[in-house]
């Protein structure tokens, strides 16, 4: 081997390990453990390891287990902020409550293997220096530097809590919402029900959902009264009656021709049908005062809650969500 390229291969190795030396260690741990608790809730983690339809079950299901009427507000007003709040709640209490013990164990063990590999990679590098010649004192130096900071990583590793786990770049909660929430978020004009398209930006005149909920809890009553209206909109469009597609309209459109109302319902296909879930029902009876005080609207006249309705637990509301999958 030439001088030239000892002197070649010297300069490598010695950028190669000034490269090392920079290295956050301890965010290599967490970024490691952070991946790898996303992906263990992605498969076994009931509310991630299945379709959109299943995350909405379960947000929708811990909404009426807490019974936060702004948390139910900000959900229909925007679905993806209040999904995004339970990813990070239902990951918070997974790691740092439920499973604390396991996830001390899994960042342990990504310890010992980073740094396993840090002096795997300075016994290796070592060893080349020795096969290939150069300027010993050179690399005694800059092997001198790593070694203590080998030592210090070591020190600093080892006393590593999970609390560094939320200061790291890479957290958990935040890959489950990448990997979750790219999806469609358009809500239907008359409901406010979200599309459970899995594409994000699908075809624009595809918006459905298997199942709607009643006009009301969006706001929608009778125009020129303050009444509510309790109609589900997969009964309205298979009626002969009209609706205003917004609150300055002068002309009304026919439910049955509601896509001609705009491009916000032509892009709707809502099918006629009776399917209505009890848990709305359930819902505008629990928080009937709540829905009055925030919309300024009565459930009177016709829009009177039916007394059937007020008969729903709050249990059969949420067993009711297993048809939505």
């Amino acid at each position: 081997m030439s001088s030239f390229q000892r002197k070649e291969i010297s300069l490598t190795q010695v950028n190669q390990l000034k490269i090392l030396r920079r290295i956050t260690i301890t965010q290599a741990v967490c970024n490691k453990t952070a991946i790898g608790l996303a992906g263990e809730m992605r498969c076994n983690f009931p509310a991630f390891n299945g379709n959109r339809l299943n995350l909405e079950k379960h947000v929708l299901k811990s909404l009426a287990e807490n019974e936060n009427f702004n948390d139910f507000i900000t959900y229909i007003r925007n679905p993806r902020r209040q999904t995004e709040a339970f990813i990070k709640a239902e990951v918070e209490k997974y790691i740092f409550i439920d499973h604390r013990d396991k996830t001390v164990n899994i960042l342990k063990k990504n310890v010992d293997d980073v740094n396993s590999l840090m002096s795997q990679a300075l016994s290796t590098a070592t060893q080349n220096v020795q096969s290939q010649g150069g300027d010993i004192k050179m690399w005694l130096k800059e092997f001198s530097k790593i070694k203590k900071r080998l030592d210090s990583i070591i020190e600093q590793t080892s006393s590593l809590s999970l609390g560094k786990l939320k200061e790291s770049r890479l957290k958990p909660d935040e890959i489950l919402i990448d990997q979750l929430c790219k999806c469609c978020w358009v809500t239907c004009p008359f409901c406010a029900a979200v599309c459970t398209n899995t594409i994000e930006g699908h075809s624009p005149d595809d918006h459905s959902v298997p199942f709607h909920r009643l006009s009301g809890i969006k706001g929608w009553h009778n125009r020129g009264t303050v009444e509510f209206s309790v109609n589900f909109c997969t009964t309205n469009v298979a009626s002969d009656g009209r609706f205003y597609p917004h609150h300055n309209s002068e002309k009304s459109v026919p439910y049955k021709l509601y896509r001609t109302a705009g491009p916000e319902y032509a892009n709707w296909r809502i099918i006629p049908d009776e399917s209505k879930l009890a848990y709305w029902k359930w819902f505008v009876c629990r928080f009937q005062n709540q829905l009055e005080g925030y919309y300024k609207y009565k459930f009177q006249g016709r829009g009177e809650i039916p007394s059937e309705w007020k008969k729903i637990p709050k249990d059969e509301a949420i067993k009711s969500l297993d048809e939505m999958c």
